[in-house]
């Protein structure tokens, strides 16, 4: 296995694990992640994607335009299997959504930043915003989805779409970058700086976030979910990127994308329609700490 790769997944571990000391020493509490990912979200994320983008050479974009589609067909496969599964078990519609939902949606920022970033440098970043992109896509489209099939606000779902601010690093950095806009070295220094609180952040937060307690009440469905985003999907990836053509970076960081664990999201869309919140938050953190074994695997095998 890569020096480099050893490096960053130990990294990456340490920080995870670091966020869940400082949570069961009382250093920090369990809500205190819900402030560290409002930072992330809404400032660091947004800054590392705006750089990366504004830095890119605006010609490959062309090439990198089937990652974000393939992340897409990953997510309605995967989302098929889910509901097949929940068929299968009988399962009621809220408690199938439930399940779908850390399915479907993948933690393709939180946790493949890092590792697109820590193990490919930028040009692994760009791929991974890339495959972000359509995990967006699927986030706006999940919300419209359960709005139309469980009701709600449309106008909270418009709102959380327009304004969700890692879009918006996307839409203004490939802007700047197209229009060659100058946004001076004061600008450029505090992106800078936020973005470089990002991977730290995003780690620490993830640590606060795990929750042991209710996996084993669902272990069967959290043990499922597991195995079609970290198994399962990168599978699909192998497949799909043949395909498409994909080689070289491109071809690595998707498939590594695709194999990312349940994004956090995926509880936040279950609130909102008051899915069984239990079951998908289960889901989640069971298919992040699988992840910390699987991923490295993956990566060796690439």
């Amino acid at each position: 296995m890569d020096l480099n790769l050893i490096e960053t997944i130990l990294a990456i571990i340490i920080m995870v694990f670091l966020g869940y000391g400082m949570r069961r020493s009382g250093l920090l509490k369990y809500g205190d992640a819900k402030s560290l990912n409002k930072i992330v979200v809404n400032l660091a994320i947004p800054s590392l994607i705006f750089l990366a983008l504004y830095r890119i050479d605006i010609s490959i974009i062309p090439s990198l335009m089937p990652i974000p589609l393939i992340c897409i067909i990953i997510g309605f496969i995967s989302g098929l299997i889910a509901y097949f599964w929940g068929k299968f078990k009988g399962y009621s519609k809220e408690t199938r959504w439930s399940i779908m939902l850390p399915v479907i949606m993948l933690n393709s920022g939180f946790l493949g930043y890092p590792i697109a970033l820590g193990v490919f440098g930028v040009n692994g970043l760009i791929r991974a915003i890339f495959y972000d992109m359509g995990s967006i896509i699927v986030f706006i489209g999940m919300g419209i989805i359960l709005l139309a099939i469980f009701g709600g606000s449309k106008r909270e779902v418009i709102k959380r779409a327009l304004l969700f601010p890692p879009l918006w690093g996307i839409i203004l950095g490939l802007l700047a970058n197209y229009f060659n806009f100058p946004i001076g070295f004061v600008v450029s220094d505090v992106l800078t700086f936020l973005s470089g609180a990002a991977i730290p952040l995003i780690m620490i937060s993830l640590g606060l976030s795990l929750e042991f307690k209710g996996i084993k009440e669902h272990l069967s469905d959290a043990a499922f979910v597991s195995t079609v985003r970290l198994i399962i999907s990168p599978a699909l990836a192998v497949l799909i990127v043949i395909l498409f053509g994909l080689s070289g970076l491109e071809r690595t960081v998707t498939i590594i994308e695709a194999a990312m664990p349940s994004a956090m999201l995926s509880v936040v869309l279950a609130i909102t329609y008051d899915l069984d919140i239990k079951l998908t938050a289960a889901c989640v953190f069971f298919s992040t700490i699988l992840s910390l074994i699987t991923l490295p695997l993956i990566l060796s095998l690439l």
